[in-house]
Order: C-alpha cells, then structure tokens, then sequence
C-alpha cells in the first residue's frame, strides 16, 4: 500500500502540499513573539524609528527586511512577531524556486516532495521564526539561484538583470551573503564567451550597480548623507573583523579548532541534526546509502558558490552562532536527497526519507513551540530582578540591550573592561553588585581572577539551540 502511495505520482505531490501547508501555519503560530538579542533588538526597534546612529537596526540598515516586517506589523501588533512572520512567509515562497530547479531531474511530484524535506529542516525552522534576517535571506537566496539558472538558458538581456535585481534585494537583507556574488561572474563569463562583447558586460556592471545604489542611496538618505553612511560602514566593519565580531582574526582559536568546530559542530550537528541523536542517526543512513553511488549534479557555479561561503563562514563570521551556516545546511540537504532520490526507489530508501520527515518536523516543531512559549533567559533575567525589593545594580555584557528594550526600571551597565568596573562599582557601594557569566568570562579571558569574588546566585534557562551565546545565564554577586 505504502508502495503504491508513494509510486503516485498525485497522491505523492497532495501529500507534500499538505505537509507544507501544515508546516506554514504552525511555523506561523509558533512564530517567536520575543527579541532577546542584541541584534533581534536591533530589528524589533526599526520597525517604530528607523535609525542606523540608534542602531535600530545597526549596519548596513537591512532595508528590505524592516520593509518587510513594517508590511506585516500592519496585522501583528508585536515587532518580533511581524519580523518573524514576515521570515516564515518569506521562506514559503521560496518553495517555488526550489520545485522548478529540481524539475530539471525530477518530476513535480518528487520535486515537490524534496522541498518538503528542505523545508522542514529543524534548524532552519527554528531560526526562520525568530525576528532575525537570516530566513528572508534564505528565501531571496533560493530565488537567486533559480534566476541565475534562468539567465543560463534564456538570452533575453533583461532576463540577465534578473539576477542583479535579486541580489540586490539580497544585499538589502543580509549583506554577509554577499560571497554568492560569484555566481553571477559565473554567469558574465558565460555571457562573454557566447557574445565576446564588452559594451553588453559593461552594461550589466552598471545595471549592477545601480540595483545596489537603490538600497544604499535610500538607507544614506535616512542619515543625512553617504558620508555619515559609510563612517557608520568603516566603523561596523573594523569593529566586526577585528573586535567583538568572533571573526579568525578577533577569535584567537586556532584554525584546526576553529575548523572542527565550524563543520562538526554547527553543520553537522546543528544545522543538520538539530542537536537529535535520531535525526544525526537517520542523515548517517542516508548519506552511507549514498556513498558509493554519489555523483554531484549540482552546477560549476553553485558549488563554487557554496564553498566560498563556506570560507566566508569560517573566516569572518561568529562561530558561536551557528545561524550563518542556514545556507549551507539547505545546499548540503539538497545535494544529500538529489542523490538519495535520484535512482530506482526501494521501500528501504522510502522508509528512512519518510523517517527523516517525520523527526524533522517533530524535532522542529518541538523547538519552534519551546522557542515561543518559554521566555528566554534573558526575559526571565529581566523579570526576575524586576521585582526584587532590594537594591542592586547589574553589569552585563549585550544583556542590557535587551534590558533597555524591556525598560526596566533597575540600574544595569554593560561592561568589557575590568578596570572601567573597578572605578564604576564605586559608585554604588551600599547596594549589592551583579554580574552576568559573560562578564566573568569575558574577564577571566583577559587573566583576571574573580574565583575568590563572585558567588553564583542563579542560572536562568532557555533554548541553546535557539540562541547558543545567551540561552543560559548565570547571575553572580560581586563579593569584597
């Protein structure tokens, strides 16, 4: 029976519709309601005052994103919800290019049914319901990438913008995809070895450039002039790479513990299993079934595409959050059921892609559901001090961007440097003194001893796949 059912092809596409479209409403009503992150702070605050010197959001502006949650804070009234919405929406859309790139060797049915298995990836689910830019990009990614197939086959030169249009709004979103520029040299190299003209690749350079001066005029617009906009450029990029951005450069790990970590961990166990034993378990399956008969029919230029993003990953974004590797997880998910899918399909290989279906909604429906009914720890920090009676002051690290959005009424610094807290603490010598574990740390990572000066209060608990730096919270009082 089970053969049967899945040998049809209508009864195999009704089956993947319905399980989208289920996923799409509980993604949506599980769509996280809270911004417990400095960045998620960032964007929840634009949507009532744009302003980069406020960072709200912070650099480049993320214009096309804020847009976007604007649009749908028409319907939800809470910031982090319309932006984690507008992410799920978004993301859904994306279905369609996903379906009409795998027709190329698959039929309908089973194009669509490989999309259902993309996305209802756990992780992805997980991070596409929070009021980050990440999901939005995901799907104008996948758009991306189907415009560039387009552009391959078709001549039209307006089809050739297509692409440059789309990676501007891409741009708009989320510029640390911008390493996926290479598929569009991939196509200009094409396009010059059919027509061997410089006036028409010329032509595309400027349009280009012009898709990007929409979105970078109008956010330059909103400070005054492009001077303000690219001082607030050189001081975000040089802080990134060189400060707090957790780059190779400001980390200080060695490379081959960085590179351990960056693939092992938030690819593989992460992004893929969702930190799921089962689900770590079923993708063995799959990828040992796939082994011998592996065979990449992935194109040239998204597998260079996808490797200079996987460099750009490890090198200049944080490692300590996993939500950078969100497009690498859907390509590796790709080119994994393109290979298990592609040959004769025995009831072993129906099984276990049914048995990865099923744990990866379970697992991320869990997830999603935890995700928006727990509060976060930075939330239960918040309330917790709240409604303390004595007096105190607490020194954190990017807790108190988060505090200041949830306008508490209770003294509270963020500090990163020990001498700076020495002098401070001065200031309120007959209350007690808090700090949050980061700053311990943060501390102790300088060579600065606190063993014999702290005593630990309190932990507060949430989701450390949902937010791997500032799930747990210990709160620890200063001790002379």
């Amino acid at each position: 029976m089970l053969k049967h059912f899945l040998g049809n092809n209508r009864l195999l596409s009704y089956f993947s519709l319905v399980i989208l479209l289920c996923l799409f409403f509980v993604e949506i009503y599980y769509a996280s309601p809270y911004a417990s992150t400095w960045d998620q702070v960032d964007f929840a605050l634009a949507l009532d005052r744009y302003d980069l010197l406020a960072m709200q959001p912070h650099f480049p502006g993320y214009p096309y994103f804020v847009l976007g949650g604007m649009f749908i804070r028409t319907f939800v009234d809470n910031p982090a919800k319309a932006l984690s919405v507008f992410n799920i929406v978004a993301l859904f859309s994306a279905t369609i290019p996903i379906v009409l790139l795998l027709k190329k060797h698959f039929s309908t049915s089973m194009s669509l049914f490989i999309s259902t298995l993309l996305q209802s990836a756990s992780y992805i689910m997980v991070i596409v319901g929070q009021p980050m830019s990440d999901g939005a990009a995901l799907a104008v990614l996948w758009w991306y990438f189907w415009s560039i197939e387009l552009a391959r086959k078709r001549d039209a030169w307006w089809i050739q913008l297509l692409p440059l249009a789309l990676f501007s709004l891409l741009m708009g979103i989320r510029l640390s995809y911008a390493p996926f520029a290479v598929a569009i040299l991939f196509l200009w190299y094409e396009d010059w070895k059919k027509h061997r003209s410089a006036f028409r690749i010329g032509c595309f350079l400027t349009s280009a450039a012009f898709f990007q001066f929409i979105w970078i005029a109008a956010v330059a617009a909103t400070e005054g002039s492009f001077q303000s906009f690219f001082k607030l450029a050189l001081s975000f990029t040089s802080g990134h790479f060189k400060e707090w951005g957790g780059t190779a450069v400001s980390d200080g790990q060695p490379l081959w513990e960085r590179m351990i970590y960056f693939f092992f961990y938030n690819i593989l166990w992460t992004g893929i299993a969702s930190q799921n034993v089962i689900l770590l378990f079923l993708y063995m399956v799959v990828w040992t079934a796939i082994w011998k008969s592996r065979k990449s029919t992935f194109p040239r230029w998204l597998l260079i595409s996808g490797f200079v993003y996987f460099l750009w990953g490890l090198f200049a974004q944080n490692i300590e959050k996993p939500r950078h590797i969100l497009p690498l997880v859907h390509l590796v998910l790709l080119y994994g059921w393109i290979c298990f899918l592609r040959n004769h399909m025995s009831m072993y290989r129906w099984s276990i892609a049914l048995a990865v279906l099923a744990a990866q909604l379970a697992t991320g429906i869990w997830h999603m559901r935890e995700q928006a009914l727990q509060l976060p720890a930075t939330y239960q920090l918040a309330y917790d001090l709240q409604n303390s009676k004595e007096k105190f002051v607490l020194y954190t690290w990017e807790e108190t961007r988060v505090l200041q959005y949830l306008d508490v009424d209770f003294p509270h610094k963020d500090v990163l440097h020990f001498s700076f807290f020495l002098q401070d603490k001065k200031n309120y010598r007959h209350v007690k003194i808090y700090m949050t574990d980061h700053v311990v740390k943060g501390f102790q990572a300088k060579g600065i001893s606190l063993s014999r000066h702290v005593r630990k209060v309190k932990t507060y608990r949430s989701s450390t796949l949902a937010d791997p730096v500032y799930g747990n919270i210990t709160l620890y009082e200063w001790m002379n």
